[in-house]
C-alpha cells in the first residue's frame, strides 16, 4: 500500500522527532487499548556484520500472549541495512476486557515481550535474534499494570506508562532497544464517540488556537454527557467540565509544536481520542522548494498510520505567501479533516490511526481525469512524498470530476460539490483503502482477492454469489456493473432512493455498508500491527 524511500524517512525524523507522550491517569475502565511502540533499535555488536551485510531489523512482540511480527512489511523493508533506526513501530491490541486479564496483588496486568531480530536468509541461513536484555533473557520482558498504568521490566521498580524504556543486551550479538508502552481507553464505545479538533489547521507562532471536544452518539449526533468532558495538553495539564456536549480550550501557539487529546467519561464508560501533535510554524525554514509536508495532526509513526497529505490546487488557492497559509485553504483543510474524514464513523472510531500533513508551498493541479489532460502531481511527489498513503488535492473548480488514482497514491476532491464531504470519503475509499466503485457505468471496477467489494464473476468460489453470505446477504443479492462490454458484480446496495445520497459510500457517497466496512477493518487492522 505504501511506497517509501529512506532519504524521505530521514527528513521526516527531522520534522516530527520522537513522539512520546505519557498516558493520562488511567481509570478503572472495562475496556482498554494496549500499545507497545518500538521507538529505536541500535546495533551495539554483531558477529554477522560484513559476512551477511548490515542488519535488517524487525521485531517480534507479544501483548498478553497475542503475537506480532513485522518482518517483510514495507516500512521494515525500507529500513534494511541501517543499524540504528527510529521506526516508531506500534503494535496494539484494542478493546481488551480488563476483567479477563491476569491479576497480581489485586490489579490487572498485561505481560509484554519484545524481541529484536535481524532478517537474514540465503547463505546466511536463519534470522538472528539480538540480545536486548542485561539479564539472562534475550528479550525485553515487562509486566504492565492497567490502573495506574505502570511497566515493570524484569522485576525492576515500575515506571509510568509512556516513559521510554531503554535496555541493552550483553551477548555477542547485542543491541539497544527503546520502547514505550501505553494502556489507554479506546477511541469509541457502543453509542458513544468523541470528536477532538483544533483550529487553525496549521497555527503560526503567537496565534490563538482553539481546541474543541464534542461528545457524539453512535449516529455522530451531538449528545450531552452526564459525567466529564476533558481536554488534555499534557498528562498533568487538563481542563474538565460536565453535563455538556461541547467543551473548548484555547492556547497561544508556540514553536515547534503542541500536543493535545480529548477524553469523555459517561458513567462507567471512558473513551479517549488519543494524543495528536500539531506543528507550529515552518519546521524546516532552511529547506528550499519543494519543502517537506508539515504534520498538522500527527498521532504516530508512518509505519503504523494512514498518512494523508492535503494539497492545495495551485489554480484555486492563490495570493502572496506560502500556499499552505492561504486562509481559504486553511479553512478547507479543517473542514476536510473534521467533517469529511472524522464525520465518517469508520474513520472517527479509528481516529488514532491517522496522520494528516499539509503541503506548504507547492503544488498539484486538479484536472478532470476523464478529460484529455491528466492531473498534475506535486513536484517530486514519488520521491520526497512517497511516505504518503494518499495525497488529496483540494480545489474549487466548478464541474471537475473527483478521482482517486491508487498507482499515484493521489486523489482530488471538488469542494464546490454539495456532497463534497461524501466525495472525500469516496475517494479515500479508493486510495488508500482499495475499494472499487459501485455505481454504473462509468467507473473504476476491479477485484481484490482479500476483502473485495466488486467481483469479476457472479458464480464460482471467488464470485459475488459465494461471498454475499459472508456479508450477511443472500446469494441472489448481487447486481451487475457493465463498462465497455466488461461485466462486474457487487452485492452492495444500488440506488435505493433516486436523488438521495443514502445508499453506499462507493456508490453515491452515502454511508458504509458491509463490504466497505470489511475492507476498512482490514486496513486498520494492518495499521495496528505495524503493517500500514
Amino acid at each position: 500500500m505504501r511506497r517509501r524511500i529512506m532519504t524521505l524517512l530521514t527528513a521526516l525524523a527531522v520534522v516530527t522527532g520522537l513522539f512520546v507522550v505519557v498516558s493520562p491517569p488511567a481509570s478503572a475502565v472495562p475496556l482498554v487499548n494496549a500499545k507497545v511502540t518500538v521507538n529505536r533499535i541500535r546495533a551495539i555488536s554483531s558477529d554477522d556484520e560484513g559476512l551477511c551485510g548490515r542488519v535488517d531489523w524487525y521485531v517480534k512482540v507479544w501483548i498478553n500472549g497475542v503475537a506480532f511480527n513485522n518482518e517483510d512489511t514495507d516500512d521494515q523493508d525500507d529500513r534494511e541495512g541501517i543499524s540504528d533506526i527510529e521506526p516508531d513501530w506500534e503494535f496494539s491490541v484494542p478493546n481488551l476486557d480488563v476483567a479477563t486479564l491476569p491479576q497480581r496483588d489485586g490489579a490487572a496486568f498485561l505481560p509484554v515481550v519484545v524481541e529484536a531480530w535481524d532478517e537474514d536468509g540465503g547463505f546466511c541461513l536463519d534470522d538472528n535474534q539480538y540480545d536486548v536484555s542485561p539479564t539472562g533473557a534475550n528479550a525485553l520482558l515487562a509486566d504492565v499494570t492497567v490502573a495506574p498504568c505502570q511497566a515493570s521490566v524484569e522485576g525492576e521498580a515500575p515506571v509510568a506508562c509512556g516513559t521510554p524504556i531503554v535496555r541493552s543486551g550483553n551477548g555477542d550479538d547485542r543491541a539497544e532497544l527503546t520502547v514505550t508502552i501505553a494502556v489507554d481507553p479506546p477511541a469509541s464505545a457502543p453509542g458513544l464517540r468523541i470528536a477532538c479538533t483544533h483550529s487553525p489547521a496549521w497555527p503560526q507562532p503567537g496565534q490563538t488556537v482553539t481546541i474543541t471536544a464534542t461528545a457524539l452518539d453512535g449516529a455522530l449526533m451531538p449528545t450531552v454527557v452526564p459525567s466529564s468532558l476533558e481536554i488534555w495538553l499534557s498528562p498533568t495539564d487538563r481542563q474538565t467540565t460536565s453535563g455538556v456536549g461541547t467543551f473548548t480550550r484555547t492556547l497561544t501557539a508556540a514553536a515547534p509544536n503542541f500536543t493535545y487529546g480529548c477524553r469523555l467519561t459517561a458513567g462507567a464508560t471512558t473513551i479517549f481520542s488519543g494524543w495528536r501533535r500539531t506543528t507550529v510554524g515552518d519546521p524546516t525554514p532552511n529547506f528550499t522548494f519543494p519543502k517537506p509536508a508539515v504534520p498538522i495532526l500527527y498521532t504516530g509513526g508512518p509505519g503504523s498510520r494512514i498518512d494523508v497529505v492535503l494539497i492545495a490546487d495551485r489554480e484555486t488557492y492563490t495570493g502572496p505567501g506560502p500556499i499552505g497559509l492561504n486562509p481559504m485553504f486553511q479553512t478547507d483543510v479543517s473542514t476536510v479533516i473534521d467533517t469529511g474524514v472524522f464525520g465518517f464513523d469508520p474513520f472517527l472510531t479509528n481516529q488514532d490511526l491517522f496522520n494528516f500533513w499539509l503541503l506548504q508551498d507547492n503544488s498539484g493541479k486538479a484536472v478532470d481525469f476523464s478529460s484529455d489532460d491528466d492531473h498534475d502531481l506535486p513536484v517530486l511527489w514519488d520521491e520526497i512524498f512517497a511516505f504518503a498513503d494518499v495525497g488529496v488535492i483540494l480545489h474549487r473548480k466548478g464541474p471537475l470530476r473527483d478521482f482517486g488514482m491508487p498507482d499515484d497514491h493521489i486523489a482530488s476532491v471538488n469542494l464546490v460539490r454539495p456532497d463534497a464531504m461524501g466525495g472525500v470519503r469516496h475517494e479515500m475509499g479508493h486510495v488508500p483503502f482499495g475499494l472499487a466503485d459501485e455505481y454504473c457505468c462509468d467507473a473504476a471496477y476491479f477485484y481484490n482477492e482479500v476483502a473485495p467489494n466488486v467481483y469479476e464473476d457472479l458464480a464460482g468460489d471467488e464470485g459475488c454469489d459465494a461471498d454475499a453470505p459472508n456479508l450477511g446477504r443472500v446469494r441472489d443479492a448481487c447486481r451487475a456493473l457493465e463498462e465497455d462490454g466488461d461485466v462486474y458484480y457487487t452485492s452492495e446496495p444500488g440506488d435505493l432512493t433516486t436523488g438521495l445520497m443514502n445508499d453506499d459510500v462507493m456508490n453515491d457517497n452515502g454511508p458504509p455498508n458491509a463490504a466497505d466496512i470489511r475492507r476498512f477493518n482490514l486496513i486498520f487492522g494492518d495499521c495496528r500491527i505495524a503493517k500500514c
